[in-house]
């Protein structure tokens, strides 16, 4: 199952969401805001819509915010967006933050069949 999620993972997620990210809603940014702050823009924009896998919780009559885990979550969803920018930016193509978000997702799926051990 481990191999199945990680290679799901390292694949769709990171292709779609990094030329989404930092590739259309980055560059659309850009001529009117300058680079870092469009990549505050797109990593802001990337962390909110990865609040659904943490911190918004279904509880049974309707959707709850849970605010620290998902304050918690906001904050490192933001700093690997910037870090996936950076990754763009230091390998000159979209490729690198493909690479880094695959990493980053790698680990975390490793993370959480190895390291959760409950």
């Amino acid at each position: 199952m481990f191999a199945v999620f990680a290679l799901i993972g390292m694949t769709f997620s990171p292709i779609g969401e990094e030329l989404f990210y930092r590739g259309l809603v980055h560059e659309s940014f850009v001529a009117g805001l300058g680079e870092n702050r469009a990549a505050l823009v797109d990593a802001a924009a990337f962390a909110l819509v990865h609040l659904a896998h943490f911190g918004l919780v279904w509880r049974g009559t309707g959707w709850a915010l849970l605010p620290l885990p998902a304050l918690w979550w906001l904050c490192g969803l933001f700093a690997a967006a910037l870090a996936f920018t950076w990754a763009r930016r230091a390998s000159g193509s979209i490729l690198g933050a493909v690479a880094a978000h695959a990493a980053f997702n790698l680990v975390m799926t490793a993370w959480i069949f190895y390291g959760l051990r409950v």
